[in-house]
């Protein structure tokens, strides 16, 4: 059976697209429809006929929807213009599909590779009969990759194809909201390469999708293990802090910290309070933070002493800054800014290091940073005078628009 091969444009960095080709060539027999969502110069090297949709968007979801609309084969195989397809794999592939005829998505390993040519192997596991077992990992994209794989038309069709308010994670919101109806079958033997060219990732959609799952399936589904029949409170308090956890890492604070406070309510202990005041002091909330910091919450007197030490220092030092910035003096803003930069990455400094770019008139690093700030903290109201600010000048209020709504919503 042949397949329709789905090429996203997801960067405009085409350092890497001749070895995408390459990957393309060496597979081509199996290929009797090649779709790629940019415009044909884009692959002027490409030694194959292949239909170019020219679409102008930066929406994955989108852009795979257009593919699906295109596709005249039931099997879409998916990459983007930084993936490299290993040499024949495509045999491989059919075969576990032959064999799991039930399977909806077929899903490779994957080896990532940085713009500074860092390697990182990923040999993935089998959640074929299993796939809830995704729910217990928190992080479905460290376990499924997103291109290298093989979906059926008609499931993708069933389940509604992709959501269009995802810009971005839009394969994983597809694998959150249909779990329950999908069978995904790993082809154990096969590598894909992705290249990471973009610095920047918007993680407010990974928040977004992770926390609709989780009140869309029961929390015991994310967290089978935690005794819930023998201690409930301390369950609660257990899974509130890794979700948490993960939220933090998606630079969602706002949201972690809310998860943070249900835990401790839940059961009142310090590793939780700890991660509280932590989200509080990067949001730049240190007066909250430091009211948190306290013998009666659990801390000891010598952790009191050091963590009020720290907080009032950064307190300091940010608003050293700001009053440097409002008085145009430039040398010490720098020097202050080296003196935090090593030791404190919250909101406030994201949100300074935009108001240097935006005064040097670079707008799109201005931006940039005040997205960050706000992503970290959604609620600071030079946060968002800023960013919105910008994003008026840019033309991009309904990309702030949308953030906040993930954020806040």
């Amino acid at each position: 059976m042949n397949l329709t091969l789905g090429i996203l444009k997801t960067t405009s960095d085409f350092s890497k697209i001749n070895e995408v080709l390459e990957g393309i060539q060496d597979n081509l027999e199996y290929f009797d429809q090649i779709i790629y969502t940019g415009n044909k110069e884009d692959l002027e090297n490409a030694e194959f006929d292949f239909v170019a949709l020219g679409l102008d968007t930066d929406n994955k979801a989108v852009l795979r929807n257009k593919i699906i609309d295109k596709a005249e084969n039931e099997l879409i195989l998916w990459i983007d213009n930084a993936t490299v397809l290993e040499f024949d794999m495509i045999p491989e592939m059919m075969e576990v599909l032959e064999s799991n005829p039930d399977a909806d998505i077929i899903y490779t390993n994957i080896v990532y590779k940085d713009i500074e040519g860092n390697e990182s192997i990923r040999k993935l596991e089998d959640v074929y009969g299993k796939e809830n077992n995704l729910l217990m990992t928190l992080k479905i994209e460290d376990y499924i990759p997103e291109f290298g794989v093989i979906t059926k038309k008609d499931s993708l069709e069933r389940l509604g194809k992709f959501d269009e308010s995802f810009k971005d994670y839009e394969f994983y919101r597809f694998i959150y909201e249909n779990l329950n109806n999908l069978k995904l079958k790993l082809s154990e033997f096969n590598y894909v390469v992705k290249y990471l060219l973009e610095t920047f990732i918007d993680t407010s959609y990974r928040s977004k999708a992770l926390r609709d799952a989780l009140k869309k399936y029961p929390l015991q589904e994310f967290f089978p293990k935690l005794g819930w029949n023998k201690n409930e409170n301390l369950a609660l308090a257990t899974a509130y802090t890794s979700v948490g956890d993960v939220l933090s890492d998606y630079y969602d604070l706002y949201n972690a910290s809310e998860f943070y406070r249900k835990a401790a309510l839940s059961f009142h202990n310090k590793i939780t309070l700890s991660k509280l005041v932590q989200a509080y002091f990067n949001m730049g909330l240190f007066d909250e933070a430091k009211k948190l910091v306290s013998e009666e919450q659990g801390f000891s007197q010598e952790e009191v002493k050091n963590l009020q030490e720290n907080i009032g220092q950064i307190q300091r030092l940010i608003e050293m800054i700001e009053q440097s910035i409002n008085e145009g003096n430039v040398q010490e803003i720098f020097n202050l800014i080296n003196e935090i930069a090593s030791v404190y990455q919250g909101a406030p400094l994201y949100n300074i290091l935009g108001a240097l770019e935006y005064y040097a008139n670079n707008l799109e690093k201005a931006y940039r940073f005040f997205y960050k700030a706000a992503t970290l903290n959604p609620l600071n109201e030079d946060v968002i005078y800023n960013l919105t600010g910008l994003a008026n000048q840019l033309g991009k209020q309904e990309d702030v628009k949308s953030l906040f709504e993930r954020l806040l919503g």
